[in-house]
């Protein structure tokens, strides 16, 4: 067990959930005639972004879809969340690992996220939200990951300090933002290297 860690936290998608982006944006090919290259191209990063910081309500995340699609545009609102919701798959491997650390540490879910995915799909369906201490979704704290005030945010609700945290997560910048704040960060790639990289920190011993 390592000593200094007292919190660590948990990315989801991509980490402890496949994603599947491939999906949503076949359905939504399937459902408007529209070429997927040109959904994929006219996607509404920006927006989709503020929906994750909670700033849309989901309806107007619908819409705001719509209306990057060529006009007139057929979709249908239940289309769209159907879409939305093939871009969860299953839980991945790392689930394991996050059960074997429960036992020593305070285990939290730090993501990127938005109010359909969580109480829609995620809270119901998949193991991974019992066997954690707490949550700290962009769209409850209105802060998105990179911004390193968002992991400030989770280690003062872990009621830890970020020297005491650690962070695991697929993206790379998001590590960067959250070793600039003091977290030690794990950059997820794989199973089996995410389990060596928690021996090497002393994180698991067994």
């Amino acid at each position: 067990m390592n000593k200094q860690v007292s919190t660590i936290f948990f990315d989801i998608g991509g980490v402890l959930l496949n994603i599947h982006p491939e999906r949503t944006l076949q359905h939504l090919s399937d459902c408007t005639g529209v070429h997927i290259d040109e959904i994929k191209n006219r996607f509404p990063i920006d927006v989709h972004q503020e929906y994750e910081k909670g700033n849309l309500s989901n309806k107007e995340w619908f819409l705001a879809v719509k209306k990057t699609m060529p006009q007139p545009c057929s979709l249908k609102e239940s289309d769209f969340w159907q879409a939305w919701k093939l871009l969860l798959g299953q839980e991945k491997n790392s689930v394991k690992i996050l059960k074997k650390l429960n036992d020593n540490y305070s285990v939290w879910l730090l993501s990127n996220t938005n109010p359909c995915h969580i109480q829609d799909e995620i809270d119901g369906k998949f193991e991974f939200p019992n066997l954690v201490d707490g949550t700290v979704y962009s769209f409850d704290v209105g802060l998105r990951k990179p911004d390193e005030a968002i992991y400030k945010i989770a280690a003062s609700r872990a009621g830890s300090i970020p020297e005491r945290c650690l962070f695991i997560d697929d993206q790379r910048e998001n590590i960067v933002a959250a070793e600039n704040t003091g977290f030690i960060g794990i950059h997820f790639k794989s199973y089996k290297q995410l389990q060596r990289d928690l021996y090497q920190t002393g994180v698991l011993t067994n």
